[in-house]
């Protein structure tokens, strides 16, 4: 029995009920279950080796990740973010490779197949350099036809039985095979080229043509070296973190590569340092991407924080500078000097960078902590729930913090709402701040969360109400369902309260209703709610208009 639900047995035709057998019981009234909306799902916006530009991507594992977004580098942060995520609780995230759309180019070649020698065009599934490292090899086969064999790395690819001209009557069409969007190359992309100028074209030093080396692809370029803050976040152009604004389930977003890593000289030998600055662009040795200052790296920040407020429906982990004003790694006083520059319930700060395990003591690898941060919020909301802080908990795939930080610094950066990263037992997150002013309701990192999730749960499920009549019983109908989300979370142990009078209280009724705001197709919800200690009792408004339901606070403003 589920609830107030009956239950009644169709009849047997036969009449024979007591033989032993199978009996069909039909519930009168089926229960509904509720789909709890997911917080535990982060927007991760870098640089990557390939993958799709300005588009978000869902991943859900870091193989995963690597097979569409390539190795990690050592000019970029992202792909130690994503498995970081993954390693600390994290199931499932978007993710956004960034780059100037006007410079990355995507690596082709011509590659002459049958006995006519028609060019087929083969181009990278994607800009970047990673394309020049494609090779096509060509293997004529009977009745006209060939086959196609890609390599990058340890990828291969092997197409037989492919056409050599685009009208031939038994060979299979390579654009038709190659490009399929399910079962097609991931490798590369292929059309006819009908420009007889290719004839005359060489490709890596040799004629266009098969070859027992086979073809390179080329021209390959990742549109870093023009890498600008609004490739980051910009909202006209839904670049950056504005491809997440089309993934309603992201409730977190990181975006470590706002800094540039010390390193700049890609996956070669750094030159030395007494090469001519035109010896090292001549070897193409050059730094692979922009290099970001603090000012720059501040209005990427600023841009997820807008980003995060604007939706409403998410919060943005940001990461202190690596470095301070001199030159050293950044210490307390450099760390809330950058805290200065936001105000934000939708954002939290962590400093210092983590240090990666299996490096030796005179290379330490540093990576931004916002990724180990999500999946321990990831671990948090899956195990517990969205009340817990995602804090204190020893993080796995670090060793250590860039600097050590004792008590008294820990407190100075705790009381300027910075969340501290430190060395004790493991390494931890003993922070739970937001980038808010002190004292605000909604200081508090978990408590924000607790809130988004469940204005999120009350949108969604009051979400039909938008196109009913206003009146007396649509308000007792938002009541009931808001209570019913409210108690589910308290019967799930997001609220504080042995009872429900104790956890929340709603109020849908006209002393929160004037017949102005009914006229006009606005209802308003008054939400009381008592988070977990140490958190006071918060008062939400929901208010139902014919565009939506959104959530103010009683003064009206926005939260």
């Amino acid at each position: 029995m589920h609830g107030d639900s009956t239950t009644s047995v169709r009849p047997d035709p036969s009449g024979r009920h007591h033989s032993p057998g199978v009996q069909m019981e039909w519930l009168d009234t089926a229960p509904q279950g509720r789909t709890v909306v997911p917080t535990d799902v982060a927007g991760f916006v870098g640089v990557a080796e390939r993958g799709p530009l300005h588009s978000a991507v869902r991943v859900d594992g870091f193989g995963q990740f690597q097979g569409v977004f390539g190795a990690p580098l050592r000019y970029a942060y992202l792909a130690s973010a994503v498995e970081a995520f993954f390693a600390n609780g994290g199931n499932r995230c978007w993710v956004v490779r960034v780059a100037n759309p006007d410079d990355a180019i995507a690596a082709s070649a011509a590659v002459m197949v049958g006995e006519a020698r028609v060019p087929l065009m083969v181009t990278a599934g994607n800009p970047g350099t990673w394309g020049n490292k494609i090779e096509c090899h060509v293997r004529p086969a009977l009745g006209g036809t060939f086959s196609l064999e890609l390599r990058c790395g340890g990828v291969r690819e092997t197409w037989r039985g492919l056409a050599s001209t685009p009208d031939h009557p038994v060979g299979r069409d390579p654009i038709a095979v190659l490009n399929d969007p399910v079962t097609g190359s991931r490798l590369v992309t292929v059309r006819w080229w009908a420009d007889d100028t290719v004839h005359t074209v060489g490709v890596v030093g040799h004629p266009l043509g098969y070859s027992a080396d086979g073809v390179l692809l080329t021209g390959g370029a990742d549109g870093l070296a023009g890498l600008r803050p609004e490739h980051f976040g910009a909202e006209q152009a839904r670049w950056g973190v504005e491809a997440l604004d089309l993934v309603d389930e992201v409730s977190m977003v990181s975006v470590p590569d706002c800094f540039s890593p010390p390193v700049q000289w890609g996956d070669v030998a750094k030159p030395r340092p007494c090469a001519p600055k035109s010896t090292v662009d001549r070897m193409g040795l050059g730094p692979p991407r922009a290099v970001f200052d603090p000012e720059e790296a501040a209005r990427v920040q600023q841009a997820v924080v807008w980003h995060c407020e604007r939706r409403g429906d998410r919060v943005a982990l940001l990461d202190a500078p690596r470095d301070g004003a001199d030159g050293l790694f950044a210490g307390t006083a450099d760390a809330i000097a950058w805290r200065a520059r936001f105000t934000s319930s939708y954002a939290a700060l962590y400093h210092p960078w983590i240090v990666l395990p299996d490096r030796t003591p005179s290379e330490r690898t540093l990576i931004p902590p916002s990724g180990h941060v999500a999946g321990l919020c990831a671990l948090g909301d899956n195990t517990i729930g969205v009340h817990k802080a995602p804090a204190g908990h020893a993080l796995q795939l670090a060793i250590d913090t860039a600097v050590d930080l004792d008590e008294v610094e820990h407190g100075d950066l705790n009381h300027a709402g910075v969340n501290v990263v430190r060395a004790v037992r493991g390494v931890r997150v003993l922070g739970n701040r937001t980038m808010t002013e002190q004292g605000s309701w909604l200081g508090q990192l978990n408590v924000r969360r607790l809130l988004l999730a469940l204005e999120e749960q009350i949108a969604v499920e009051t979400a039909w109400t938008v196109f009913e009549a206003n009146g007396p019983s649509l308000c007792d109908e938002l009541e009931r369902l808001v209570r019913n989300v409210l108690e589910d979370a308290r019967r799930r142990g997001l609220l504080a309260g042995a009872t429900p009078d104790e956890a929340y209280s709603v109020h849908c009724d006209e002393s929160v209703n004037p017949p102005a705001d009914l006229a006009e197709g606005r209802i308003a919800c008054l939400i009381g709610i008592r988070p977990p200690p140490p958190a006071e009792f918060l008062v939400v408004r929901m208010v139902r208009t014919p565009a939506g339901v959104l959530a103010e606070q009683p003064g009206g403003e926005h939260v």
